[in-house]
């Protein structure tokens, strides 16, 4: 029996496969956007001895920001030559991407996936034409920092081992005296007891310079080195210190950001950093330094403290980073903006330290503008 369809319910009908259509439309706008396929581009192409890892669609960024994807890798025709990629560009960058600019192969996190870095270049620098090429930088290979990390234990190892020879040897003297062996007249008259502790103390004094120019390279050996660069400080009693600047600061209690023992950001919080905010830009050069350092009381031991008042410094640099852009020192210039959790320490050499009035729970927004000399 055939039925007739109502006026309504093909309206309906007709309505809901509009949807449908538009829906898939859009979906396919967004993944060609997603390739930059449908926005204004051009191409520009760089050559690598090995792109481990980089695959056809991967993506290509200026200065952070999402500027294409690599079109193509053309393999090297004969062994030894270079693998050579072209890369498709938003056209609204193109002026950022000057001749002298360099193109290198990193990794997004630790274990993230490969892409193009493009270091735009110098201002003064014409700008790369399409179908430019762009000179590149050796890829950094994450077996190779480690090997350089092995090598800095390696030596660490060595230099411990050392260290321990020699309070082997101190021990050996000290029992000898303990035991009764020779008189203190003796030890006090023939020179080679005397000359042997001076060598010791010699070798002691060599072994902790070089345990600590190992512990230097350490610091310095990726990926170390990025959980420093993430706080913005090396070193935390030198956080507060700078002699050829000029200093501003606001205290904040830390009831008005957190929760008691908490380093979540409150809505009270966020909105009283909204108000550190308008401050801190009405102070800014594009030298100034900014130092967000975070203190605690003694209710918690020196671990709990340290580690509570670092993640309430980062929360607050993050707040004002992410939302207010504090870190931005004008064009392809960024500015310092350091989280340094002080737990209960008190810093050494302050200029102008905290009076008895601040609270010990507090928050210091700190801007350092280095003086010119007069």
């Amino acid at each position: 029996m055939h039925r007739e369809i109502g006026p309504l319910r093909a309206l309906a009908n007709g309505v809901f496969c509009l949807g449908l259509l538009g829906l898939a439309g859009f979906g396919a706008v967004q993944v060609a956007g997603k390739n930059w396929q449908v926005q204004d581009t051009y191409h520009l192409s760089a050559a690598f001895d090995s792109i481990s890892g980089l695959e056809p669609g991967g993506r290509v960024f200026v200065q952070g920001v999402d500027a294409g994807v690599v079109e193509a890798i053309v393999p090297p025709s004969t062994p030894g030559d270079p693998v050579r990629l072209t890369l498709r560009i938003d056209a609204r960058l193109r002026p950022l991407i000057r001749t002298d600019a360099e193109a290198r192969i990193v990794t997004q996190g630790v274990v993230g996936a490969r892409v193009v870095e493009i270091r735009p270049g110098s201002a003064e620098a014409e700008i790369l034409p399409d179908g430019g090429v762009i000179a590149s930088e050796k890829p950094l290979e994450l077996a190779d920092l480690m090997q350089k990390a092995s090598a800095a234990l390696e030596r660490l190892d060595t230099v411990a081992g050392s260290a321990e020879e020699g309070l082997a040897e101190v021990n050996a003297i000290a029992s000898a005296i303990r035991g009764g062996e020779g008189t203190l007249g003796r030890l006090l008259t023939d020179d080679e007891p005397v000359n042997r502790l001076v060598q010791l103390t010699d070798r002691g004094e060599q072994t902790l310079a070089d345990i600590q120019d190992n512990l230097d390279a350490l610091k310095n050996t990726w990926p170390i080195s990025r959980y420093f660069t993430r706080r913005g400080y090396d070193d935390r009693d030198l956080a507060l210190y700078r002699p050829n600047a000029s200093r501003k600061s606001m205290t904040i209690s830390e009831s008005d950001l957190f929760d008691p023992g908490r380093a979540v950001l409150t809505k009270a919080g966020r909105e009283q950093l909204n108000s550190v905010a308008e401050w801190t830009k009405e102070h800014l050069t594009k030298k100034t330094e900014v130092v967000i350092a975070s203190f605690t009381d003694n209710s918690l031991d020196d671990l709990m403290a340290e580690r509570l008042t670092q993640q309430q410094a980062e929360a607050i640099r993050e707040y004002l980073v992410d939302n207010h852009g504090i870190d931005s020192a004008g064009w392809f210039r960024s500015r310092t903006v350091a989280a340094v959790g002080f737990g209960r320490h008190r810093p050494r050499m302050i200029s102008a330290e905290p009076q008895g009035t601040s609270p010990d729970r507090r928050v210091e927004i700190i801007l350092f503008t280095p003086q010119a000399a007069s």
